[in-house]
């Protein structure tokens, strides 16, 4: 009875950990070079390199399809790509689970990013909640790092998005 108590309590504290809702932002203490770790692949598996996309501020949003918090704030992501979308901004939504299991995902919705695999493990990557938003400079480095799920097309986040852009 007291171990079935133990994991109950740990299965709470992991699921309400996993999806955090949380509004702490930084781009210090992340590893020199994360985002050399980072491997992505289209929904078809061809690779994406970041190299390809240097020139253009990449808002790279971690996800799952089993995270709530992730799932409601794709409508958000989807306004404030249309909106950045002409600013410069590449928009990709990865995921470390099955490349099936993210396609019959993203054919459900009309969402204005791009869904991509993330062939590299979100814990290899040392990200410890989702969602998790990375933006990626024009020469190639985070330079901010977002738990949590945010209100992406909202005025202030859209400003903070573009002033990160100038970076």
């Amino acid at each position: 009875m007291k171990n079935n108590l133990i994991l109950l309590s740990l299965l709470v504290f992991v699921s309400l950990t996993g999806c955090q809702k949380s509004n702490k932002s930084t781009a210090q203490n992340l590893p020199e070079k994360l985002v050399d770790r980072i491997q992505l692949v289209d929904l078809e598996g061809e690779a994406i390199p970041l190299e390809s996309l240097k020139g253009k501020t990449i808002f790279l949003n971690y996800w799952a399809t089993w995270c709530r918090p992730c799932l409601a704030e794709m409508p958000d992501m989807s306004t404030a790509a249309k909106i950045l979308g002409e600013e410069n901004f590449v928009f990709l939504a990865a995921s470390d689970e099955e490349i099936g299991k993210i396609r019959y995902f993203a054919e459900k919705y009309d969402y204005a990013f791009q869904f991509v695999h993330s062939k590299t493990s979100v814990f290899d990557l040392d990200i410890m909640a989702l969602p998790t938003t990375m933006i990626i400079n024009t020469r190639g480095e985070i330079i901010y790092n977002e738990v949590g799920a945010r209100n992406w097309a909202n005025e202030k986040e859209l400003e903070r998005l573009r002033n990160l852009a100038k970076e």
